[in-house]
């Protein structure tokens, strides 16, 4: 027999869903317009904004089962752990917003040496995307994997500091390199976090994986 409970939780996973795919979608559009030098500030605010409601009813859905049922333990870790999940995906798309207010206030940057920051997005977004995976399959490995690729941004990110330092490098693509490779660090943060929190629904275990 089915249990509010279980109706409630599939409620919340699906919001969770949303999410994602919508954080994912943010990132896409600011490294995208980054690359093609184009404003896309009013959509990423909207798109964040979007974001912010959904992490709200996440909340509102959160209180409501804790409130009206019973939930076991393992009912709770969930719950617990979905809070925590949307408030990363909500901050990573506040991030990409960031991103493209980069290009917004510097402005034109078609100049500037986009590789680095190409290739960091790019294993940013497989961190987001496999960090979802990893909790939609309780995939311990995959989430392993998700903080292990933490490593390599790490480095991009020091090695951008690096390059700057090195000079010849003109000042707004030195500011506009330092801030987008910050938010992207900061983006890979959450999905390490929502890695960890596979370890914290199997298990209980709030040790970093």
């Amino acid at each position: 027999m089915t249990r509010l409970m279980d109706i409630g939780l599939e409620r919340l996973g699906n919001v969770i869903q949303d999410m994602a795919l919508l954080s994912e979608e943010c990132l896409n559009m600011a490294i995208e317009s980054y690359i093609q030098d184009r404003d896309s500030t009013k959509e990423l605010y909207e798109q964040s904004s979007k974001l912010l409601m959904l992490h709200d009813e996440v909340g509102d859905l959160a209180t409501e089962l804790l409130i009206r049922y019973q939930p076991v333990a393992s009912d709770l870790r969930y719950i617990r752990a979905c809070n925590e999940i949307s408030s990363g995906l909500a901050r990573s798309g506040r991030y990409a917003y960031d991103i493209a207010i980069v290009r917004s206030q510097i402005g034109e940057l078609s100049t500037c040496d986009h590789s680095i920051i190409i290739k960091t997005s790019n294993e940013v977004k497989g961190m987001l995307h496999n960090s979802i995976k990893s909790f939609n399959k309780r995939d311990i490995t995959l989430a392993r994997k998700v903080r292990e690729s933490d490593d390599l941004v790490d480095s991009l990110y020091r090695q951008n500091i690096r390059n700057i330092l090195g000079g010849g490098i003109d000042i707004r693509c030195a500011i506009a390199s330092t801030l987008i490779m910050r938010y992207l660090e900061r983006i890979a943060d959450h999905a390490v976090y929502i890695s960890d929190m596979v370890r914290y629904i199997i298990m209980g275990e709030y040790h970093r994986i």
